[in-house]
């Protein structure tokens, strides 16, 4: 008995660990069975049934279509099977999958249509520059909403956890923007709220990286939970651009710091991994 309760203590590590390896290896499952294709098809269908809703209405269908979501998801994470729940872990990161989307966007250039699938704003009338800015700057927020805020959420509160992060993280993807402006609205401000501690804990793995990022990164932020933008532009020394919403200072990006900024992707995700390994076993040491 002495032994299962150990195990069951240290289930957590080892639940994170393997999700780290299977996400090294394989990236993104197939669709079919992914559990954020899952959560992508409930918001569909509350989408389907949607009519034209006074404002109040329309605010209050898209809480029950984000709770909706985020039932889901706690009951998926209710299932105490071990490999499912390292596969659950596994599917709630994206390390790989951030990697092999930046690497396709540059060729002997940079690729525009490519830059188009990862970034929401309208890259036809961009330059080079600007493209390989749209790209850096994704790799820099889905560091935190890929990888260090559903990793953060699992170390405080396990596996259900990272589930409802990613949950409303897909809802926020989904509706949060301005086509969907009081449908959206909780799911954008939730999804606000949930990266708020992430967004700026993440700096203390920038700081590592290069002295100064914290300060930077806080005094530069270039939106809520834009820290990490900030940050990246100062360890690169690049300039990061959003046309019409905010311009760091820097030298123009080249694609060759777009290479750059994969690589201190991959360094950042390792201190988040260790990061996260600390506070788990922080409270192992806790409860013994």
């Amino acid at each position: 008995m002495v032994v299962l309760r150990d195990l069951a203590e240290f289930s957590d590590l080892i639940i994170l660990l393997l999700a780290i390896l299977l996400d090294l290896t394989i990236g993104e499952p197939p669709v079919f069975i992914h559990p954020v294709c899952l959560f992508g098809k409930i918001v569909e269908i509350f989408k389907k049934f949607r009519k034209n809703f006074k404002p109040v209405v329309d605010f209050l269908y898209g809480v029950l279509t984000v709770l909706a979501v985020v039932l889901i998801a706690l009951l998926l994470s209710r299932i105490q099977i071990f490999l499912i729940e390292v596969y659950l872990l596994f599917t709630s990161i994206s390390i790989k999958s951030m990697i092999d989307h930046a690497r396709n966007c540059i060729g002997n250039g940079i690729i525009r249509q490519n830059v188009q699938k990862i970034v929401s704003r309208d890259v036809s009338k961009l330059n080079d520059y600007q493209l390989c800015s749209a790209v850096i700057e994704s790799i820099a927020e889905n560091f935190v909403d890929g990888v260090f805020s559903p990793l953060f959420y699992f170390a405080i509160f396990g596996l259900p956890g990272a589930l409802i992060y990613r949950a409303v993280n897909v809802c926020d993807a989904m509706i949060g923007y301005k086509k969907y402006y009081y449908f959206g609205k909780f799911a954008a401000r939730l999804d606000d709220l949930l990266n708020y501690i992430p967004a700026r804990l993440s700096l203390i793995l920038f700081e590592v990286l290069k002295r100064g990022s914290i300060k930077y990164g806080i005094k530069n932020n270039v939106k809520l939970n834009g820290c990490a933008i900030s940050a990246m532009s100062y360890v690169l020394g690049v300039k990061l651009e959003k046309p019409g919403y905010y311009s760091l200072p820097g030298k123009y990006p080249e694609v060759e710091d777009v290479f750059k900024a994969i690589d201190v992707f991959k360094r950042l995700c390792m201190l988040a991994v260790l990061f996260v390994l600390f506070i788990i076993l922080f409270r192992i040491a806790m409860f013994y």
